[in-house]
């Protein structure tokens, strides 16, 4: 469920009947890995890939998010390593990170 943006001129009871609606377990990051669907209703960017060879070297993501990201939000590897920020400075269109394990085959949400 998409929030509709409107002009809301009722009570402020109405105005927390449709922020209840909104947020009543219908804020979701969407049900696959894919940017762009529909059950999609937060600005977060979804990237899965293999980080390199080696642990702990730097690798980048290009994302969509028309900002600069402030965090990963969920991550998770198929051999227990863990993501965290690089030591370049992320933009709007790529965020630099690293893992702890080599190959580590990653999903992550950037928010």
């Amino acid at each position: 469920m998409r929030v509709q943006l409107t002009r809301l001129g009722g009570t402020v009871d109405r105005w927390v009947s449709y922020i209840a609606k909104a947020v009543a377990g219908n804020i979701s990051y969407g049900a696959t890995m894919a940017n762009g669907t529909d059950d999609i209703n937060m600005n977060v960017w979804k990237a899965q890939g293999t980080s390199p060879g080696t642990a702990n070297v730097e690798f980048s993501i290009a994302h969509s998010l028309n900002r600069v990201p402030i965090t990963i939000v969920g991550q998770d590897t198929e051999n227990g390593g863990l993501i965290y920020r690089g030591s370049t400075a992320w933009t709007e269109t790529t965020v630099y990170l690293k893992s702890t394990a080599a190959s580590s085959v990653y999903r992550v949400i950037l928010a």
